[in-house]
């Protein structure tokens, strides 16, 4: 079944495609709306098949924060977050190839991994809206991620970011006033703290003995300790889909400035209870691993070195999707 849902998909995106018209993602109603090319009939089977959640609907209407917990953390753990889907057609990024190379590939940018994850959520019953978000020093609003609305009670909200370097494996409550609890996982120790202008700023614990960058910003708690800042999130920005798409059609196509990381391949692996991290660009090929306590180690790959490692440890990475970036010295943007 799961074969056919992605013939599904592949023929409209060769249809669009062949027919030379170069889409933004799909179609959306006026800037409020963006809707997603997903049925409702996709939605409940990708949840019980890709995601492994029997009964969805019934779980939902038993238990939604638990089921929500649930789509969160498999999401998460089920598709390797990647600038991979950014290679497939030169100059074209749409969420009919993001859908594709997802449910094929096991690979998503955050654009295509929070947008699936909003209309599956949308689907089962969820109220939710995609916001931005800014990695903290850029100057940009690189990152999609979602709030979903009314799940425990009227007025309640939950924080759902499905696709981060920084592995968020849960739904986050936002029903605190200032400071989150703190929250353990198997690459980092966090929180959230609320900040000006209805923002939320996602902060990771300092490690023991870590010396961080200059340009670090540190955020001190009530106790005392200090969290240094990973990602603000914007609550209230309307038409963050429309923004995004827009905004990253025009930087693949060079058509704006950006900070350079943002031009070059990644790819974030689960492994072995920590987060291994590559990136690459014309320069060099690097592979961080972070642990649970936040330690980063750091070392240089080969090209050969790569197509090994994604070889043994991310098998649905077609080694001819690889060779193309590596052909295309991992920049995806066109001239």
């Amino acid at each position: 079944m799961m074969r056919n849902l992605c013939r599904f998909v592949r023929r409209k995106l060769i249809g669009t495609v062949s027919s030379g018209i170069v889409r933004y993602f799909h179609q959306y109603e006026g800037t409020a709306r963006m809707p997603y090319p997903l049925t409702k009939d996709e939605a409940n089977f990708i949840t019980e098949t890709f995601l492994g959640i029997p009964r969805p609907l019934s779980l939902f209407q038993k238990n939604p924060e638990e089921l929500l917990t649930k789509i969160a953390e498999r999401m998460q753990y089920g598709v390797h977050f990647s600038t991979a889907p950014c290679y497939v057609i030169p100059g074209v990024i749409n969420d009919n190839i993001g859908k594709e190379i997802l449910l094929e590939m096991k690979l998503g940018t955050c654009i295509s991994t929070n947008s699936i994850t909003k209309a599956i959520l949308d689907h089962l019953g969820y109220r939710t809206m995609a916001i931005l978000d800014r990695d903290r020093g850029s100057t940009f609003d690189t990152h999609l991620s979602n709030i979903v609305y009314d799940v425990t009670h009227p007025g309640s909200q939950h924080l759902v970011d499905t696709a981060s370097t920084y592995f968020l494996t849960r739904a986050i409550p936002l029903n605190f006033t200032s400071e989150s609890p703190i929250y353990h996982s198997t690459t980092m120790t966090y929180r959230f703290f609320k900040g000006e202008e209805k923002s939320l700023v996602w902060c990771g614990r300092v490690p023991e003995g870590m010396t961080l960058p200059a340009e670090a910003e540190l955020i001190t708690d009530s106790s005392g300790e200090q969290w240094f800042g990973l990602l603000t999130y914007w609550l209230e920005k309307p038409n963050a889909r429309v923004y995004m798409n827009d905004f990253m059609n025009r930087v693949v196509r060079g058509q704006v400035t950006t900070d350079p990381v943002l031009r070059y391949f990644f790819l974030d692996v689960h492994l072995d209870g920590k987060m291994v991290c590559i990136s690459a660009d014309d320069k060099a090929i690097t592979m961080k691993t972070r642990d649970s306590n936040g330690i980063v180690k750091k070392q240089t790959m080969t090209e050969e070195d790569l197509k090994s490692f994604i070889d043994r440890n991310v098998p649905s990475f077609p080694q001819s999707l690889l060779q193309k970036i590596i052909d295309a010295k991992f920049c995806y943007v066109t001239p």
